[in-house]
């Protein structure tokens, strides 16, 4: 008997532990509080390719659009967007997920810094209004979180909760920025070889190795930038060369400096030009600076510090966007003019 009383005690601890489990579940996953009424916590969107139309605003009043063409997601009309930046975008549409409901002790603070401070990110599904709509504000304290409220049919969740993508660390604001040129693609060349009519190469600081390729009726002829008699080159290494302007990209636009010294670099004498030009009137010119050894990297033989950045050179990009660009990429199409000729 005494070992019955046992066992059906055990059992109703069990079952109690069960239920609190099984609720507490639910009101997170169902975006209720017990004492709360109105919370939504519906936040994903697993059909992201219904997704048409992002448009993401900061506290500051600084906004951007994201919106989808028959081919690729623009940016303000204007740009083609990165595609790893809309990719990253859908995935957390679709994985995004409540960690907990905000604690009462906290709740009132959160909701006075969602309101001052938020990002706002409406999201369009082929509708004139946003079928939902996020107001994202800080991470919690260990930064494995960040606070949300959700908005859908013009109301607002009475509850803000703590989101989370399962499976992965850190906060989730920082994947909704405003600046719209960290958005754009970061090509600079992207042709196929026969799209090319003539990539043209200026080493300022060694005009003599400076050259142009043309395409003449599907041969590419390489000359000096100041005679058109081509020079004796090996075929297929100058064909392989062109193929490599199908994938350069840029590593980064340069939003850290001040416009003041942005105008100094492009003043100053470039080290490269690059300009490619299409059989379609198009073409795209990068103009490339050296960048300062700001990290004061040291040869590793003498010790001594390079006048210059190892790793990386700025590029202005067709007189509109100031980058950071990358040896690793650009060391693939600047070879000089001996490369081809062998003297």
């Amino acid at each position: 008997m005494k070992n019955n009383k046992v066992l059906i005690a055990l059992a109703v601890i069990l079952i109690g532990v069960a239920t609190f489990i099984y609720v507490s579940k639910n009101n997170v996953k169902q975006g209720t509080m017990d004492d709360m009424a109105g919370a939504k916590s519906d936040f994903a969107i697993k059909d992201t390719a219904s997704i048409t139309k992002i448009f993401i605003a900061d506290a500051q009043g600084v906004s951007v659009t994201l919106s989808k063409s028959a081919n690729n997601w623009m940016v303000d009309d204007k740009y083609i967007a990165r595609p790893d930046n809309i990719r990253l975008l859908m995935k957390t549409f679709s994985r995004i997920d409540v960690r907990y409901p905000v604690a009462k002790a906290a709740f009132n603070n959160v909701i006075r810094d969602i309101a001052t401070k938020a990002t706002k990110v409406e999201i369009y599904q082929g509708e004139d209004r946003p079928s939902k709509i996020y107001y994202i504000g800080n991470a919690t304290n260990d930064n494995q979180g960040t606070y949300m409220v959700l908005e859908t049919d013009g109301v607002k969740s009475s509850v803000p909760f703590v989101m989370y993508i399962p499976g992965n660390y850190g906060y989730l604001t920082s994947r909704f920025f405003t600046e719209a040129q960290q958005w754009r693609d970061a090509v600079v060349f992207k042709y196929a070889p026969e799209a090319i009519k003539s990539i043209e190469i200026n080493y300022i600081e060694t005009p003599e190795e400076s050259f142009i390729i043309t395409n003449k009726e599907g041969q590419f002829l390489l000359s000096d930038i100041s005679s058109d008699k081509p020079l004796s080159v090996d075929q297929e290494k100058l064909k392989e060369y062109v193929s490599r302007y199908e994938k350069i990209y840029y590593e980064m636009v340069d939003i850290e400096s001040k416009q003041a010294r942005i105008d100094s670099i492009i003043a100053s004498p470039p080290y490269i030009t690059i300009e490619v030009k299409d059989f379609i009137g198009g073409s795209n010119k990068i103009v490339i600076y050296h960048m300062p050894n700001f990290r004061e990297t040291e040869h590793s033989f003498t010790g001594e510090l390079f006048e210059y950045d190892v790793d990386r050179m700025y590029g202005y990009l067709n007189n509109d966007v100031f980058t950071y660009i990358q040896f690793a990429t650009f060391d693939k199409i600047t070879h000089p003019k001996s490369y081809f000729t062998g003297n």
